[in-house]
């Protein structure tokens, strides 16, 4: 490659590769054939691009960078070809470009491991602060920021969960059990059930590719996963999922005793601080927005924002988590055409309609969250015309659940999260607030609460 030439300085040689690894995996994101390879290498290189940008300046580490690029190209080409495939093509060579991703991934996983030699050695790992941003896919991380998730074999997730035994949740399209790996970190272990569904491998896929860059303490930590012939499973940090779900803590009496099993071993359901107190559920839908926020920015449309899809850690602090249907718009402009998905009860009938999704399609949602917060109601059986009706007329006290019961300076900070929900569901997205506005109402809200 002459960009790679001998004459390039490291810091050129950084940016080269930095866009070669971001053309991969932006080609990764479409493959339609080797999607298991394609998403190993796109979690190599994002360990990669966390390194790039702390490289020092040395001679070893040039060699390597100019080494690394020639890899990288075969692997463009490689990714390039999964891409647009005829009938036939897909007949005789979908075999050799996998053993050939496969043969490129080691050499990967060689060029990792001695840029982390080269890294170590040159006496500046402690030295050196990591960016705010990765070179692939821009998200803030922290100076201390975790091991990348790592590929499981169904065999260790067996071991882990003392083969499938303690269950902590169950729905149609997924069990969750609680497990331990091997270096002691516990874990939730989510098992997709393919129940109808075509594409189960490509959720896994989608998950790790979106989850593995993201660094937020809203969203769920992704530690590692599996995808093995009919297993496919990721697996999360546990105590990003300890205290259950946001939907959980918010049912009506005639659900709770299915909630109480479920939540069993955890905190209590009767101290709940979602279920006793305004204030808690106010800084749930606040964390959860400015998750959804942090998504948008980078364009990053999760398509299934559910009070299921939020989850509360052990300090109660809200983790967003359901990323097997995100979409990245970042190349594609503000929305793009898609097969419609979600939950029923939280899709953007816009989107639903016209099969075109965008932020506007996750604000629809988040806003049947916010109802369901505040009402107690479930998204599948609330009569939304008649709640949206009360709060129009400023008759809130009618559809807010009873307990918490709210103060009148709470009542007033709940108005203004009930209107915040409103203008969510407005019909068409182009009405919708963004959700930088979504967060600034919710903090206001808080705030108002915060000071009687």
């Amino acid at each position: 490659m002459d960009m790679l030439g001998n004459a390039a300085s490291v810091a050129q040689l950084v940016g080269t590769v930095g866009r070669l690894i971001s053309k991969i995996i932006d080609a990764a994101r479409t493959a339609r054939q080797n999607k298991r390879e394609c998403l190993y290498l796109t979690v190599r290189l994002s360990i990669i691009g966390e390194v790039l940008p702390r490289l020092p300046q040395d001679a070893k580490v040039k060699r390597s960078l100019t080494e690394l690029g020639k890899t990288l190209g075969e692997a463009h080409e490689l990714v390039l070809d999964c891409q647009n495939w005829s009938t036939a093509r897909q007949l005789i060579g979908a075999r050799r470009h996998a053993d050939s991703l496969k043969e490129v991934n080691g050499r990967i996983d060689s060029h990792i491991n001695l840029l982390n030699l080269v890294f170590n050695t040159s006496g500046r790992f402690d030295q050196t602060r990591p960016p705010n941003h990765t070179a692939t896919v821009p998200s803030p991380g922290s100076s201390s920021g975790p091991a990348a998730p790592v590929r499981l074999t169904w065999a260790q997730i067996a071991a882990a969960t003392d083969y499938f035994a303690d269950e902590l949740s169950r729905r149609s399209s997924q069990v969750l059990y609680k497990g331990r790996l091997r270096n002691g970190r516990e874990v939730a272990v989510k098992v997709l059930i393919k129940n109808g569904r075509q594409d189960v491998e490509g959720a896994v896929v989608t998950e790790v590719e979106i989850l593995s860059p993201l660094r937020h303490p809203h969203i769920v930590r992704l530690v590692g996963w599996c995808s093995e012939e009919e297993d496919h499973i990721v697996v999360y940090l546990h105590e990003h999922t300890s205290n259950g779900t946001l939907r959980d803590h918010l049912l009506r009496l005639r659900v709770r005793v299915r909630v109480r099993a479920r939540l069993r071993g955890r905190s209590s359901f009767r101290s709940s601080p979602v279920r006793s107190t305004w204030k808690m559920r106010v800084e749930v839908l606040l964390g959860a927005s400015r998750a959804m926020e942090h998504l948008h920015r980078f364009g990053v449309i999760h398509r299934n924002v559910t009070s299921f899809n939020i989850l509360l850690d052990g300090s109660w602090a809200p983790r967003l988590s359901g990323f097997g249907q995100a979409i990245l718009l970042a190349a594609a402009g503000d929305q793009v055409d898609t097969e419609v998905v979600g939950t029923p009860g939280y899709v953007d009938p816009e989107y639903g309609r016209t099969g075109r999704v965008s932020a506007a399609s996750d604000v629809y949602s988040f806003g049947v969250v916010i109802l369901e917060t505040l009402t107690g109601e479930d998204a599948a059986t609330m009569q939304m015309d008649s709640v949206l009706l009360a709060i129009r007329n400023r008759k809130l006290r009618d559809v807010l659940v009873r307990r918490p019961a709210a103060t009148p300076r709470q009542l007033e900070a709940l108005e203004l999260v009930a209107h915040t929900a409103e203008c969510c569901l407005f019909p068409h997205g182009n009405d919708r607030p963004a959700m930088s506005n979504v967060v600034t109402n919710l903090e206001r809200a808080l705030t108002i609460i915060n000071t009687y």
